[in-house]
């Protein structure tokens, strides 16, 4: 079960659910980057180059782009691009950036994982603050198959047995 969920999650399987739905939202995202004037400065909070480079980021027409990637995780990945820049950051401080720094703060799947609603609620606040514009991206609850582990109402058990 852990390897599957390591295929889908490191993008080894391009025709997974998972990976399908993740090309739907990003054709989202891009039409969006479509209407800011390029260069588009970008902040993906929590993200990886791997997960530009699985969706085919660098072949799109986005004029040009510097993207700053942080990584909250202790793994920082290695720069693929020369207009990528890997940082450790933690996403309820980014006081290393001013304000409105970032045309656009990318963030999939992160804000559910820095911990309760007060934590949240500050990586939220620093999103809107560094960024002009931004896209928070977070599974739904009431999503019938829990994302993480891929198991139906999965979420809805009891958190002690």
């Amino acid at each position: 079960m852990n390897q599957m969920l390591e295929k889908i999650y490191n993008h080894e399987r391009p025709d997974s659910l998972t990976n399908n739905l993740r090309k739907k939202r990003m054709a989202f995202f891009m039409s969006l980057l479509a209407l800011v004037p390029p260069p588009l400065k970008i902040l993906d909070v929590g993200g990886t180059p791997v997960f530009w480079t699985a969706l085919d980021f660098w072949n799109q027409e986005v004029g040009e782009v510097d993207i700053t990637i942080v990584n909250i995780n202790p793994k920082i990945d290695q720069q693929s691009h020369s207009n990528v820049k890997c940082l450790r950051a933690d996403a309820r401080d980014l006081s290393q950036f001013e304000d409105n720094e970032f045309d656009v703060v990318f963030s999939n799947s992160v804000i559910e994982h820095v911990g309760d609603y007060e934590e949240q609620h500050k990586m939220a606040n620093e999103v809107m603050r560094v960024g002009k514009r931004y896209f928070v991206q977070t599974p739904n609850f009431y999503f019938p198959i829990e994302p993480h582990f891929v198991l139906p109402l999965f979420q809805f058990l009891p958190i002690e047995f």
